[in-house]
């Protein structure tokens, strides 16, 4: 999981360099998100994603 930054996001070479790209969708309400609580709701997403996925192979 590669953290960009608010403004300008990812440079373009690790952008190419990414195998996925995603983003989290805030509300207006909320200015911004620190990086770590951005990189806990990614992780969090990835985990439920592996999760979800596991379970559908059984």
């Amino acid at each position: 999981v590669v953290l960009g930054s608010e403004g300008k996001g990812l440079s373009r070479l690790v952008r190419e360099n990414c195998d996925a790209l995603a983003s989290i969708p805030i509300s207006s309400s909320v200015e911004s998100l620190n990086a770590s609580v951005a990189a806990g709701i990614s992780l969090y997403a990835v985990a439920m994603a592996r999760r979800r996925s596991a379970h559908q192979a059984k």
